[in-house]
């Protein structure tokens, strides 16, 4: 009997579990039916060209960090007219940029795996791109989908090879999309300096470091802007990372992989403990101790920098454009770089043409990631660009000679030209996928801004690398040194050049760095430039 029972429960037992398999391959096959009727239905609903980007209306959930000019999203104009034109409506969740918050809530949103369909001017860096693209997956790779179906960008691929070299992970794999400068006067600060004062002291624009002293000391003693007040500022450097830029091409020093790096012979070397890093110190603790550089520049006071710029207090500047100080911008003119104390005349103070690389990105909760990217794709394209900066031909700009001119109504704005701005697009506080070229322009970049971007152009690097996305085992080593690393020289740079630290103390600062491991560090930029030749 035991032996019948034993037999009898067994193959109840089997008659369960082929139930229970039965059961489990049926609810299987259901959800990839449903999952594949799912996907037919957004293929058949995607349009492959054109508008509307789909047939019926899609809603796509989306992050974001909202500069201070910015309008609500949802009352952008651009946004409003495009919602129009593609069929994609964006349901926002936006926080102010200039707050530490909207990092937080990004960062809190990955942990909880709580994901918008898309990250969109999100302050993505490079980190949070192999973290959560590379790493945890959360970020879709994007290379399939470019070559399918966003043809502007996969032909800006082709024609600059170093835009995907740039935004392609460690992994192979593409997570985020940039912005696209191809214009040289949309990635660099441009030499300004006071054609007023230097018709009043019958003095020209300086070509070497003992002509650049002998001016700014008389824009120091002369009373250039005859005020009878001695508050002319000769040099306004307005913050301190203007440091690593503003005169380092002139020392042969320059901004490559977005760090302090030359890149010669195939070699990347970091030259923040280098004897030419050295040199441009002393220079500019010189000009801080006969008080011809602006005695504030290390405190990061923006606001006072631009209210003396807008006074036309400073006598030479660095700034990319003229927004700032539009009222008195005629006063100004460009010069070339310097040439430093051995013959370089090289300008630093420019960025590769795709940067910021974490301007958009795509979840794993995207159901229509397609149309995600057909939607990013026409602001890399010239009518796209125009689209985005300008607004609508009759609304905001009008044609001139082939090219868009905003309306005066909101370039004389009284809030201001990027708070008027800000109502028509995300143009200010930059960081927004699609392209800029020649075609059309740079909206913040008016006739002035190209006239003394003029003065620069030839001396420009022939090739910016941008910076690189490094894997998860390099970045968990180096993130910490690289932090470590730049906390200490932003502190010891400023007390060099303000004084409070003696030229005497270089060595030890260099030992510093050693036991840093700087070395490290150049070490995994120099891997990273190799994966990538």
């Amino acid at each position: 009997m035991k032996v019948k029972t034993r037999k009898r429960m067994t193959m109840m037992l089997a008659a369960a579990l082929a139930v229970s398999a039965l059961t489990t391959a049926c609810s299987n096959s259901k959800e990839e039916a449903e999952a594949t009727k799912e996907s037919a239905e957004v293929a058949t609903n995607l349009t492959q060209t054109g508008f509307p980007i789909v047939k019926e209306p899609v809603t796509q959930k989306v992050f974001g960090c909202k500069d201070p000019n910015h309008a609500d999203w949802k009352d952008v104009l651009i946004f409003q007219e495009y919602e129009k034109m593609t069929n994609v409506k964006l349901q926002f969740d936006q926080l102010p940029s200039n707050a530490q918050g909207c990092d937080e809530k990004r960062n809190l949103l990955f942990a909880a795996n709580e994901l918008p369909d898309i990250f969109l001017r999100a302050n993505l860096t490079n980190t949070d791109i192999a973290r959560y693209g590379q790493q945890e997956k959360m970020l879709i790779p994007l290379e399939g989908l470019i070559d399918k179906y966003a043809p502007n960008l996969k032909g800006i691929f082709e024609q600059y090879p170093e835009v995907k070299r740039t935004v392609t992970a460690a992994d192979g794999h593409i997570y985020s999309l940039p912005s696209v400068r191809l214009q040289s006067s949309g990635r660099s600060d441009k030499i300004w300096i006071n054609k007023e004062w230097l018709a009043k002291l019958n003095m020209k624009a300086p070509t070497n470091v003992d002509e650049l002293f002998t001016l700014l000391r008389a824009f120091r003693d002369s009373d250039p802007n005859g005020n009878g007040k001695k508050d002319e500022i000769p040099l306004g450097l307005r913050e301190i990372g203007m440091v690593y830029s503003a005169f380092s091409g002139s020392f042969g020093l320059e901004q490559q992989m977005g760090y302090q790096i030359n890149i010669k012979d195939d070699k990347a070397k970091i030259w923040l403990a280098d004897d030419r890093f050295k040199e441009l110190l002393q220079f500019l603790n010189k000009l801080y101790s006969e008080k011809l550089l602006w005695q504030d520049f290390y405190s990061g006071d923006l606001p006072k920098w631009r209210s003396n710029l807008s006074q036309a207090l400073i006598g030479m500047f660095f700034i990319q454009a003229s927004d700032p100080f539009l009222q008195v911008e005629n006063q100004f003119t460009g010069m070339s770089p310097i040439k430093g104390p051995h013959g370089d005349q090289t300008y630093s103070a420019t960025g590769p043409i795709a940067a910021p690389i974490g301007t958009f990105a795509i979840s794993k909760e995207n159901k229509n990631p397609e149309a995600a990217i057909r939607w990013v794709d026409y602001f890399y394209s010239d009518e796209g660009s125009k689209f985005f900066q300008y607004g609508v031909e009759g609304k905001t700009y009008t044609m001139k000679d082939g090219k868009p001119v905003i309306n005066d109504s909101i370039k004389n704005d009284t809030r201001g030209f990027m708070a008027a701005l800000g109502q028509v697009n995300l143009v200010p506080g930059g960081s927004f996928p699609g392209v800029v070229s020649d075609k059309f322009g740079n909206i913040v970049e008016n006739d002035k801004v190209l006239e003394v971007n003029k003065f620069i152009e030839s001396y420009l690097p022939k090739t910016v690398y941008g910076a690189p996305i490094f894997d998860r085992e390099i970045s968990e080593q180096i993130i910490p040194i690289k932090a470590d690393i730049d906390k200490y020289v932003k502190e010891s740079v400023a007390k060099f050049i303000i004084g409070e630290l003696s030229f005497d103390k270089w060595n030890e600062y260099v030992a510093t760095l050693k036991k840093m491991k700087i070395d490290d560090l150049e070490k995994a930029y120099q891997k990273a430039y190799d994966a990538k030749k």
